[in-house]
């Protein structure tokens, strides 16, 4: 088949007429757009976000705002989160907000164990001294009860613990129902300034062969706090204890 007899065969609409003399080998068609200019897609375009899909546009309406989507911070890049990730770190506490911050600087593969263990040291101790011997208690308790376990010696083990202090110097204990809480939560606005100690512990084992063991490190933070008004925090800056 010729280029001809081809072009003649795939159009619509096309208009032959002759160039030349009439032994002219080849013919000059002249192409007749028979199609419309207007172009209807098979299917709309994509969305560039979830909501486009719901939202039509008007004529002479405004563009839809795009709502910006929330992401989380990117993991810290240090040398000591880098060495541990794709290892076993436990988190001795079943706090959903210990969970997230830990999260945030990129432990994210943490395996919850809670400690059982009760809470029960003298309510005599400095108060720092009773927030820093139950986080290692919890901490202490956990590695030692999966060092041997079939999933293999954790990498970190880290615990902590939170307790209030009243204006007094009294620990408060931890309220045991709402009408409880709510009314320390009014004592403590209504007094002033108190103190929140928290306790973090971390434990890991020592990787030379020759001294087999392992590492411990803890840390104290003391923050005064106020509520204002309004019943919302003031927090000057804290006072951090950290001890080898």
């Amino acid at each position: 088949m010729s280029i001809g007899d081809a072009l003649e065969s795939l159009t619509d609409g096309a208009q032959e007429s002759w160039k030349g003399h009439h032994d002219c080998p080849y013919k000059q068609y002249t192409i007749t757009n028979t199609m419309s200019d207007q172009k209807t897609p098979l299917e709309p375009p994509p969305a560039y976000d979830a909501d486009s899909e719901h939202t039509p546009l008007v004529a002479g309406a405004p563009a839809p705002v795009r709502q910006q989507i929330a992401r989380a911070p990117l993991p810290l890049e240090l040398p000591a989160l880098q060495a541990i990730r794709g290892k076993r770190v436990i988190l001795a506490s079943a706090s959903p907000r210990r969970k997230q911050l830990l999260n945030q600087i990129g432990l994210r593969d943490l395996e919850i164990i809670p400690c059982t263990v009760p809470e029960d040291f003298s309510k005599t101790l400095a108060p720092f001294e009773y927030v820093l011997q139950t986080a290692e208690q919890k901490c202490t308790t956990i590695y030692r009860q999966e060092i041997d376990s079939d999933k293999g010696e954790p990498a970190l083990v880290i615990a902590a613990d939170t307790v209030v202090v009243s204006p007094m110097g009294d620990i408060l204990e931890k309220p045991r129902s709402e009408r409880e809480h709510i009314a320390v939560l009014k004592g403590l606005r209504n007094s002033g300034w108190h103190k929140v100690y928290t306790a973090v512990v971390c434990m890991a084992p020592l990787e030379s062969a020759m001294d087999p063991g392992y590492a411990l490190k803890r840390h104290v933070e003391e923050t005064n706090v106020k509520f204002d008004s309004a019943g919302t925090f003031t927090l000057p800056s804290p006072v951090l204890y950290t001890f080898h």
